[in-house]
């Protein structure tokens, strides 16, 4: 593996730091029971609806990075669209419920019980502390040698904030990039140069823009955002691939462990 020493490091959050799959579950186990979705909607397999609404998230998700939906309408309409495929049989039965729903639902409540979804998920999500394989040690060693590190996430404000705090990270980080704030989703090369500006200031940036891109490099899960989009702006990447997904494009590093940034 190529070896070279660097000074900015920008890292995702969700997936390279944080553990989203874990903690998004946890907090998905904790709906269903907590708002009793079995007597309402017939959810009776936990797991099964987690991989049904993740498959529904994933689609609403890539719709608002692209700009076509906004935040609000993302953070409620993927449980109401789930919910609506139990009642409306889109989703085949669990094959456990034995009794009849509790009610009939309208179009607009279920709409309004997916805001109500959505907002308790988000409270539960900031709950959940699981990082990724040693995330810590890594951002405590390069903060050790004396490395600037910005997290630079597509993210929501008001939860990442709360995600890197309560899992005991915040402290490493000397910029928070998030495109909710900046008005810029990642892999658009705007959101990088954010960062970096950010690491080194605007006006040492703009003095020597090569230099500051040869020592920075990007660490992130996501192929599409976070190494293609590092790749347009011209700066190093690695790419975090635990599960050893395929890829084109090269990355200038590839692992499934984090440990590999610290060579």
């Amino acid at each position: 593996m190529l070896e070279k020493t660097y000074k900015y490091y920008l890292f995702d959050v969700d997936r390279t730091l944080w553990d989203f799959d874990k903690n998004a579950k946890n907090a998905i186990m904790r709906l269903i029971d907590d708002l009793k979705l079995k007597e309402l909607f017939g959810v009776c397999n936990k797991d099964l609806f987690f991989e049904r609404y993740e498959q529904i998230n994933h689609a609403l998700w890539a719709k608002y990075e692209k700009g076509e939906i906004d935040k609000e309408y993302l953070r409620w309409s993927r449980f109401a669209n789930t919910l609506s495929n139990y009642i409306n049989g889109t989703f085949p039965p669990d094959n456990s419920l034995t009794t009849p729903l509790a009610k009939e639902w309208t179009a607009k409540e279920i709409e309004a019980f997916g805001l109500k979804m959505g907002n308790t998920y988000l409270e539960y999500m900031v709950d959940e502390k699981e990082l990724e394989p040693d995330a810590d040690i890594v951002l405590k060693t390069l903060k050790e040698k004396g490395a600037k590190i910005a997290a630079v996430t597509n993210g929501f404000k008001e939860v990442q904030y709360r995600k890197l705090t309560n899992s005991n990270i915040l402290e490493f980080f000397d910029a928070i990039i998030i495109s909710e704030e900046v008005g810029v989703h990642k892999p658009n090369p705007a959101i990088f140069k954010m960062a970096l500006e950010a690491l080194c200031s605007k006006e040492e940036y703009e003095k020597d823009p090569l230099g500051k891109r040869k020592e920075t490099i990007m660490v992130g899960d996501d192929f599409a955002n976070d190494i293609e989009g590092a790749q347009i702006f011209g700066i190093d990447q690695f790419y975090y691939n635990p599960k050893g997904r395929e890829c084109d494009g090269g990355p200038t590093y590839m692992s499934g462990k984090l440990t590999d940034i610290i060579r």
